[in-house]
């Protein structure tokens, strides 16, 4: 069999790569969100992936369209690194980003400029960006994409040691090796197994991975990524439709440094074109920069690639349906707080409490540049950041990590639910120092069990046995305890494990979807347990959070 045709690494072959995972992605990710071991709405893996690259690609054209010079594959591979990073969402889409970072730190690597990545270069940008994946996730599993990136990176350097080895080639054994692994991945995990599936994010990696190979290899790749065998059974679901993630009108104001006349005069058409209200004031060494337009994102990574971007404030301007209003002005505080929400109640409530909140849920997950954004927003010497989702703390971690290099003071604590954030703010003394609030917050957090209540949304195997669509589950601590056919008795079975006589808080979160019949329901069952644990304090608000009818926290 002949060696397949290998076209250089080159910058535009990487233009085209990212261009190539986005379609992929794009067709794939309705197939790949399904892949969800749980039965829950809350599947978003293959969308997370998506937009990831898709506000790379933003990031990529609004360079062009600031400063239309030619970059050298180095500068070009770290704008596509940090418009991934900047896109992430999801914790698979910061690991996603790491394959763009490993490919820019691998042509940073060469002695002097290089145009392309061989062979060698190839997998040693497979073998960093495997690296960064598993030092970014404080607990690796396997069975999950960190096995399919592991077994991806591990081919690519025994293919890169053949005499003559082409990118193409290192490519391919990568591909092969990652198909393998996602093969592999529900003998490893019995989660895996039980719902029938293979891992999610890894198998969006192996479209990426395909993505690659096509554009190296002139096209011949050897199955297209709808043909897998890993889509879960049934037609093919329709792409989804690309939902625009602004919120309605903002205020972005900056201030903008290491810049020259003529990138801030490419910065001020660009803005015109993207936004209104355009002011771009200053000079020679500083500029006040000013514009309304619905993604604040667009116009800080515009400001980014035109110079160094400081002193961040973004307020909203309308409110719009589905759009909390915009925080209030408050006084500079000594810690002030980023918190995630989904819904109308929950994003108001932590509004109140003081918080510059980001809307985030499943399928419009916060990505790392939003919440880089609200964390330059705080009026505060120290920022804590409140994912409250197990699925933002990637994200979380990067933009903490992001600010601080800027500078800034920024913790996360480690909250994965909107329960637990809450517990956490109600402990802030915003005149305390960072380290002390921190702790207190992270341990008000922790102190806080957490439990859903939601509908199977199809037939599965659980860790707590078969259940069917239409059922009533309860989830503890992110694991499904409770299968029953009626939602008031899956209630008190979950608040059952929930609730102990040590339990002095019990919060409950009514989402989008209750009824008066169904809040009257919860009412009974919630009274009954009160009548058993006397000294329980009960705490009803209406979140408004999509997906999961009831969210519960015990504290």
């Amino acid at each position: 069999m002949s060696a397949p045709t290998s076209i250089p690494l080159d910058l535009a072959a990487a233009r085209r790569w990212a261009l190539a995972a986005r379609v992929g992605l794009a067709e794939a990710r309705s197939q790949i969100d399904a892949l969800n071991v749980f039965p829950v709405p809350d599947g978003d893996t293959g969308t997370n992936m998506f937009l990831t690259f898709d506000g790379a690609l933003d990031v990529l054209r609004s360079h062009h369209d600031i400063d239309g010079g030619g970059i050298s594959l180095t500068q070009g591979l770290a704008l596509l690194a940090r418009g991934m990073l900047l896109s992430a969402r999801g914790n698979s889409g910061v690991i996603l980003s790491q394959l763009a970072r490993g490919l820019h730190e691998a042509a940073a690597t060469t002695e002097g400029p290089t145009d392309h990545l061989g062979a060698d270069l190839l997998a040693e940008a497979f073998t960093r960006a495997d690296q960064l994946a598993w030092a970014g996730v404080s607990s690796p599993v396997e069975g999950t994409i960190l096995s399919v990136s592991r077994a991806a990176a591990a081919a690519a350097r025994v293919a890169a040691t053949a005499d003559d080895a082409t990118a193409a080639q290192v490519s391919a054994a990568a591909l092969g090796a990652a198909r393998a692994a996602l093969e592999h991945t529900p003998t490893q995990l019995q989660a895996l197994a039980r719902a029938g599936v293979v891992d999610a994010g890894g198998a969006g990696l192996v479209i990426v991975l395909e993505a690659l190979q096509r554009v190296l290899s002139d096209g011949q790749v050897e199955a297209e990524a709808s043909d897998s065998p890993w889509f879960r059974r049934g037609a093919v679901l329709p792409p989804a439709e690309c939902t625009d993630d602004g919120e309605g009108a903002y205020e972005v104001m900056f201030l903008l440094t290491d810049s020259d006349d003529a990138r801030v005069s490419h910065l001020r058409a660009h803005l015109e074109q993207v936004g209104h209200s355009v002011l771009v004031v200053g000079g020679p060494d500083e500029w006040r920069v000013h514009v309304h337009l619905d993604e604040p994102q667009v116009a800080v990574e515009a400001g980014a690639m035109a110079g160094h971007v400081g002193q961040v404030t973004t307020e909203a301007l309308v409110r719009q349906a589905g759009m909390p209003s915009a925080p209030a002005p408050r006084p500079s505080a000594a810690v002030g707080v980023v918190a995630c929400a989904g819904g109308d109640g929950l994003l108001e409530l932590f509004e109140q409490s003081g918080a510059t909140v980001v809307r985030s849920a499943a399928g419009s997950r916060a990505s790392m540049g939003q919440l880089l954004n609200a964390i330059w927003a705080v009026a505060a010497e120290a920022v804590v950041v409140l994912p409250n989702d197990g699925d933002v703390l990637m994200a979380a971690e990067a933009a903490a990590a992001a600010a601080r290099e800027d500078g800034l003071v920024v913790e996360v604590v480690p909250s994965r639910s909107a329960v637990q954030g809450l517990a956490a703010l109600a402990v802030l003394d915003p005149q305390a120092d960072v380290a002390g609030a921190t702790a207190a917050m992270s341990g008000a957090a922790a102190a806080t069990l957490h439990a859903e209540l939601t509908v199977a949304s199809r037939d599965a195997q659980t860790g707590a046995g078969p259940c069917r669509a239409g059922q009533a589950l309860g989830l503890l601590d992110g694991q499904i305890v409770v299968i029953d056919d009626e939602p008031a008795r899956a209630a008190t079975r979950l608040l059952a494990r929930l609730v102990t006589d040590q339990t002095e808080l019990l919060t409950i979160v009514a989402g989008a979807q209750v009824d008066t019949g169904q809040r009257d329901e919860m009412e009974q069952v919630v009274g009954a347990i009160e009548s058993a644990h006397p000294g329980l304090e009960v705490d009803w608000i209406d979140g408004g959070q999509p997906g999961y009818p009831w969210l519960l926290g015990a504290e």
